[in-house]
């Protein structure tokens, strides 16, 4: 298992950036976000990790992370636990059609830990505009994006590694994802967005998908946690129902741009930053 001493860790983490593309990244906006965040809160949760853009960014002291997407989430912990293990195989797969497809087909659940990481990674890459998809059964459906560049940083993967070394790792749904905190910490919600139509409408990373009781359950959360004077930020597309879903909450319009739209003039889009405090 590969562990990084403190100090060089904290060096390290600094440099750290996304290692993966995600539907609804927040790299683009993430500094103006963290703005808005407080400045005083203990533990940092976030229950929709993605790729990780606003906790690369912020880097805070001490956090917990969470995601239902299993293949994702494993993929952390391998990083974690041995950045160097995983490079290796990702330095031993091609980027070629034929190894795509056929790395593709493999089922990830039958693989160890640090060879689905390193699948994880290559697929998300290599694959058609960064998607991850999977259909009902979880398999994995983009196609191959014919891309001519590297997949993967290893410098990244180890100031990852070492951001990641005293950060609580969970699997699962939101609700599991902010267990235990506490009044002192402070959560941020980047759910699935609610449907804006086109590549916006886009919300299987899981099995599941993200549908409007969803949507409604989680702003149940957020009136619970508001009562309990926890504190909180949460990211959504810019709707009727997430403005009246959070209509007693401070609502602050974000310019953002998704890339994932083949269409260039749609890419520039206004989001909403809600906030309890």
């Amino acid at each position: 298992m590969h562990r990084v001493n403190h100090r060089s860790a904290s060096l390290l983490a600094l440099r750290a950036k996304p290692f993966i593309k995600w539907v609804g990244g927040k790299q683009a906006i993430a500094t103006t976000l963290v703005r808005y965040f407080p400045l005083d809160s203990q533990t940092y949760y976030e229950p929709f990790i993605g790729g990780g853009s606003v906790f690369l960014t912020l880097l805070p002291n001490e956090a917990v992370i969470c995601d239902q997407n299993i293949w994702l989430i494993d993929t952390y912990l391998a990083i974690r636990d041995d950045w160097e293990r995983v490079a290796s195989i990702l330095d031993s797969l091609k980027n070629t059609k034929e190894e795509y497809l056929k790395i593709r087909c493999i089922p990830h659940v039958q693989l160890d830990l640090f060879r689905k990481a390193a699948h994880f990674i290559y697929l998300n890459k290599t694959g058609f505009r960064g998607l991850f998809r999977v259909n009902k059964s979880g398999g994995f459906n983009v196609p191959y994006g014919e891309y001519d560049r590297r997949y993967y940083d290893p410098e990244n993967l180890e100031a990852v590694s070492a951001t990641l070394q005293n950060v609580e790792v969970r699997t699962g749904d939101f609700e599991q994802g902010i267990s235990g905190i506490t009044k002192e910490d402070f959560v941020y919600l980047d759910p699935p967005y609610h449907k804006l139509g086109g590549y916006s409408d886009f919300n299987r990373y899981t099995e599941l998908k993200f549908y409007e009781k969803d949507q409604s359950r989680l702003a149940s959360i957020c009136q619970k946690l508001d009562a309990k004077g926890i504190r909180w930020a949460l990211s959504n597309s810019d709707t009727a129902l997430i403005r009246d879903l959070y209509g007693t909450f401070n609502i602050h319009t974000i310019e953002n741009r998704r890339e994932i739209n083949l269409n260039s003039q749609s890419r520039n889009i206004t989001e909403l930053l809600i906030t309890n405090y």
